[in-house]
């Protein structure tokens, strides 16, 4: 569109000439008030008219894409201008707003006397983004959260929850982004997104719309090899990647195997063959519920929001992995438990707790156990040493009353900590001494204590800690593509 077309489109538009005139100046003068110590921009003294000023602004805008600050903040205070894509500093949204990459809606909903208005939206590099804004809803706050129905999404797609959140615009109007990660691959133009509003702040309501999906132009590799990692506990494939404009979103399918279903792989890192290190700026991001494949094997699709395009030009790409074993549930161990007793194991890494014998000696506890499922040849006693520590003692009906005993407890009624020993490094036994009376602060001491009533606190996921799974990596030969195999 050249500038001549840009002009008879603005000559042909109805404008409120007083009110807009006011509302520019309005907001030159507060731009340059806040700018007051940085270089301004001078408007010309020449040019009254109101109409003038717009035209000169939005052909500047359209044509140059290069603002200085006080015109970004002037322009800013126009409701139609990148103003929400300003408020929520979405560079990515700025930049395709100004290449004409946003799509403009105009779908409105109203409950309980409040209005959600969504305006625009864009797709880039796998992510969906509407801009919405919320109106007649009054609060002191400058940022409150609303939560949307997931019910009806499918597995191609997942919210990013921390867009959750709106923003104060004036007294009666919030501005909202929903973000949500796709499956970029399996998603196309036409098809539709649910979004539906159940509250705002602590206001149920029923907002609902049907967003459509407009997908730009984006340059794809990928890379057909299927590569196993760490002991084949890992297996990964369909690695692709999409260029968005000015980041790009890496997405595979990993089969999790064995004693490693409940892990979860973060690939936080990709360098190029061409010497180049793409950083992550979302990592662990899965799509839909995790599939069994048989018995052994759960699948699940991955992606990792990149912080920069990868060069189209590449043809090798290493992903750098981090292993995550998940929390995991406690166990509470009566002291009058029959013994030997042995500890469910950990679902991440089959480690166990063998408890051989329970005593009490005067005002302490003693626990004879010892580690199951560990391989000792590769630790230290301090590596056994740090997680027998992390072991508790507490009056058992108040242990199951309290969310997370090792955060969250009554003093007087649990000992967070205990003195542990290595017994035998190769057979991972120990022992744990239990002070119930406290040297140094008294009312930590355990008054109350009756053996019957006490046991021992296990977090599970605490074991797991044993095993130190270290990063690991991979390459894989990548090549570009028009479109993407699904």
């Amino acid at each position: 569109m050249d500038k001549h077309q840009v002009k008879q489109i603005f000559d042909d538009i109805e404008v409120p000439k007083k009110e807009l005139k006011k509302a520019i100046h309005q907001a030159v003068v507060r731009a340059e008030n806040e700018n007051n110590t940085r270089r301004r921009f001078k408007w010309g003294r020449t040019i009254t008219n109101g109409i003038a000023v717009a035209a000169v602004v939005c052909i500047l805008y359209l044509t140059s894409g290069l603002f200085l600050p006080s015109v970004n903040k002037a322009m800013g205070s126009i409701p139609i201008v990148g103003q929400i894509y300003k408020e929520f500093q979405d560079k990515v949204g700025l930049s395709l707003f100004k290449s004409n990459l946003v799509t403009a809606l105009n779908q409105k909903a109203e409950s309980r006397g409040i209005t959600v208005s969504v305006n625009s939206s864009y797709y880039d590099a796998g992510q969906l983004v509407y801009n919405f804004t919320v109106d007649n809803f009054q609060s002191d706050e400058k940022e409150i959260s609303y939560n949307v129905d997931e019910a009806n999404f499918n597995d191609n797609v997942s919210i990013n929850y921390d867009s959750l959140m709106l923003k104060k615009l004036n007294n009666k109007q919030y501005a909202g982004q929903l973000r949500i990660y796709t499956n970029g691959t399996e998603i196309k133009n036409g098809d539709t997104v649910p979004f539906v509003i159940t509250h705002i702040n602590e206001i149920q309501g029923n907002w609902r719309f049907k967003l459509p999906i407009t997908k730009k132009n984006a340059n794809y590799l990928e890379s057909s090899k299927v590569v196993s990692a760490y002991h084949n506990r890992y297996q990964f494939s369909n690695i692709q990647v999409e260029n968005g404009k000015l980041g790009s979103v890496l997405q595979f399918t990993i089969d999790y195997q064995g004693i490693a279903k409940h892990d979860t792989v973060e690939i936080n890192e990709v360098k190029d063959d061409l010497g180049n290190t793409y950083e992550m700026s979302a990592s662990n991001i899965e799509l839909g519920e995790r599939k069994k494949v048989n018995e052994r094997t759960v699948r699940a699709k991955g992606q990792t929001q990149l912080k920069s395009p990868i060069n189209p030009k590449a043809k090798k790409l290493t992903l750098i992995a981090d292993i995550r074993s998940e929390a995991e549930g406690s166990e509470i161990v009566p002291l009058n438990a029959g013994m030997p007793y042995r500890l469910s194991e950990t679902k991440h890494q089959n480690i166990g707790i063998e408890i051989k014998n329970i005593k009490q000696e005067g005002r302490k506890v003693l626990v004879h156990y010892r580690f199951t499922g560990v391989d000792t040849s590769s630790m230290s006693k301090d590596d056994l040493v740090n997680i027998g520590e992390m072991i508790g003692l507490g009056d058992m009906k108040k242990m199951q009353s309290w969310s997370d005993p090792m955060a969250y407890y009554e003093e007087g009624y649990y000992l967070k900590w205990n003195k542990a020993e290595v017994q035998n490094m190769d057979t991972a036994e120990m022992l744990s001494t239990f002070e119930l009376d406290d040297a140094y602060l008294d009312k930590l001491s355990l008054k109350h204590f009756e053996f019957n009533e006490y046991g021992l606190y296990i977090d599970k996921g605490v074991l797991n800690d044993l095993i130190q799974l270290k990063p690991f990596s991979f390459t894989v030969p990548v090549h570009q593509v028009s479109q993407p195999t699904r």
